[in-house]
């Protein structure tokens, strides 16, 4: 079967000691991204990032295959809200020991040329239609996707480093979405800032 999106993305570590960014992809008909920054320079930044990341990929997945929710129904965005508070529990019980844990965590997810998002914390989330480039604002929501689309996500090592322009200087290139987000990191990584952050970048192109 012809892939209906094409999937890139890339990270750098900064200047922190441990890689907190955490990121899964998937496509198979639809495409699904998910970025967990557990915003400290901590090995509990790392596991509360990794824990929300693969809860995020299992639950839809057990929720597609046992009640035959997918993306597009009602359902979708009432979903992910109460899997965001499941994961704020579990981190708080099981990494933060009864503190509120420390975590930015974006979902985008793409089928039949509708795309919807959640993010809460310091990524950014984003539309590039070819020309203008549009940040998806507020907790959740949905849009048109299509031909010639990019959507995306950044942490905040990215967003903080590079300007709108030169995000769109980037995203306008010809390429797969894969060379596209290496530039992008590359780009974070030459501007040499002394408190550079963990940076992910996560681009989700229309392939039909």
């Amino acid at each position: 079967m012809q892939n209906t999106y094409r999937i890139g993305n890339a990270q750098t570590i900064g200047s922190r000691q441990v890689q907190s960014n955490y990121f899964s992809t998937r496509e198979d008909g639809f495409a699904l991204a998910v970025l967990a920054d557990g915003t400290i320079d901590h090995i509990n930044g790392r596991r509360c990032a990794v824990l929300a990341v693969e809860a995020c990929m299992q639950e839809f997945f057990a929720q597609r295959e046992n009640t035959g929710f997918f993306i597009g129904s009602e359902g979708f965005l009432t979903f992910f809200d109460a899997l965001a508070v499941k994961i704020q529990k579990e981190t708080r019980e099981y990494i933060y020991t009864g503190k509120t844990p420390n975590l930015s965590l974006s979902l985008l997810a793409i089928r039949d040329k509708k795309l919807f998002y959640y993010t809460v914390g310091n990524n950014q989330v984003f539309l590039y239609n070819g020309k203008d480039y549009k940040l998806l604002s507020g907790r959740d929501g949905q849009a048109s996707f299509g031909e010639k689309m990019t959507a995306g996500i950044v942490s905040a090592g990215v967003w903080e480093a590079l300007q709108e322009k030169e995000m769109v200087s980037y995203l306008k290139k010809k390429g797969h979405p894969f060379d596209k987000a290496q530039q992008i990191i590359l780009g974070v990584r030459q501007k040499n800032r002394k408190k550079a952050g963990n940076a992910t970048v996560i681009l989700i192109e229309d392939a039909l």
